[in-house]
């Protein structure tokens, strides 16, 4: 028979705790049959050390659980701090953190975060009659559990039947083991990706700027956490951009005069990222360059379209301002070259063709 709980005080009181955990299975009162109740998996039966509580993250972050404290009951009822969770102790997105009671831990556990309390202290997790208590590291009671309002003998741990969102239930109702620490009720493990949190991009040496000509700046990503699973990114600026490139390991490259943010975003499909502005000067590309041949234009002045009469194999085509500033590149001839977007004035067209380079003047409307 499904044995299903539904007093308020059974279900944890999930107050705040950022939203993120929740306890989804407790053994209290291990199996004291030969080795049923070895939930640690060392291979000897022990009521405190067998002992476990399952905490579940239920957010897409990474959560931060150094600090967090287990008491065995309140103060008011003669509770005491049983342990407290120590610093760096993060659990995945969709991941678990279990804590036993002691012993020597054997196994894998679903991969989960798994901790011990001292064995001389144990978590003196009492069959009946208390109520076990979670705090923040502000010493704010964050979780609970009251294990008087279950049976007082259950021999096996009581779980959330779904995982993470059903009620409480023995676990033996639906399966045919006594627990499962740091897995799902069926034995499938959950989450254990640690995701990226946050990005913060800079040039090499905290640097904002490029002034020699066709020069570059090597991009640097500081990912956080280290620990993430994948601390990769991809580089980018923004598309159309004539001020620079960006390769694939952040190295940019001046190709005019002007700002570009440059971005890096995590690869680990969080979506974070981070960008930094980098001014970028003295980019008088192309204009000092010996040229061929002179190119004709038309028509000139041009107003939307600017077309070339020249060799049929040019191929690259670049459009400064008096300056030296590039303003825009193209690669695509066929039908005619878009200068709609530019402001009334002169402007210096200069063609490739892989062989020669082609210089031309020419007015936009």
């Amino acid at each position: 028979m499904r044995k299903y709980y539904t007093l308020c005080c059974i279900l944890f009181a999930c107050l705040s705790m950022s939203g993120q955990l929740i306890i989804n299975e407790v053994l209290y009162d291990p199996s004291n049959d030969m080795l049923e109740g070895d939930a640690n998996g060392d291979g000897v039966y022990d009521q405190e050390e067998d002992s476990f509580i399952e905490f579940y993250n239920t957010s897409t972050t990474n959560f931060d659980a150094s600090g967090y404290e287990i008491w065995d009951d309140s103060v008011a009822n003669g509770g005491q701090l049983r342990y407290v969770i120590p610093a760096g102790t993060w659990v995945p997105p969709g991941g678990a953190l279990v804590v036993f009671g002691g012993g020597t831990l054997t196994g894998s556990f679903g991969n989960a975060v798994v901790l011990k309390t001292d064995s001389a202290v144990g978590m003196n997790l009492n069959n009946s009659g208390e109520v076990i208590l979670i705090k923040d590291p502000n010493g704010q009671t964050v979780l609970t559990f009251d294990s008087d309002a279950l049976s007082n003998n259950p021999n096996e741990s009581y779980t959330r039947n779904p995982d993470i969102t059903g009620l409480f239930e023995q676990h033996a109702d639906n399966t045919p083991i006594l627990f499962s620490p740091g897995t799902k009720i069926d034995g499938t493990p959950f989450d254990t990706v640690f995701v990226v949190m946050d990005i913060s991009v800079q040039g090499q040496g905290g640097a904002s700027t490029i002034s020699t000509p066709g020069g570059t700046l090597q991009m640097e990503a500081i990912v956080m956490p280290t620990f993430a699973d994948d601390t990769t990114v991809s580089w980018s600026v923004p598309a159309g951009n004539v001020v620079a490139t960006v390769s694939a390991s952040g190295l940019l490259t001046a190709t005019g005069n002007g700002t570009v943010w440059v971005t890096a975003t995590a690869n680990d499909g969080t979506g974070i990222s981070d960008s930094a502005e980098v001014t970028i000067t003295n980019q008088n590309i192309g204009l000092n360059e010996p040229v061929t041949t002179s190119l004709a234009v038309y028509p000139n002045p041009a107003n939307d379209k600017l077309f070339i009469n020249g060799p049929a194999n040019l191929s690259h085509v670049k459009i400064f301002n008096l300056s030296g500033q590039l303003l825009m590149q193209t690669e695509d001839l066929q039908n005619g070259i878009s200068v709609a977007n530019l402001q009334k004035g002169i402007y210096i067209l200069k063609a490739d063709s892989g062989q020669e380079d082609f210089m031309a003047r020419f007015s936009k409307l």
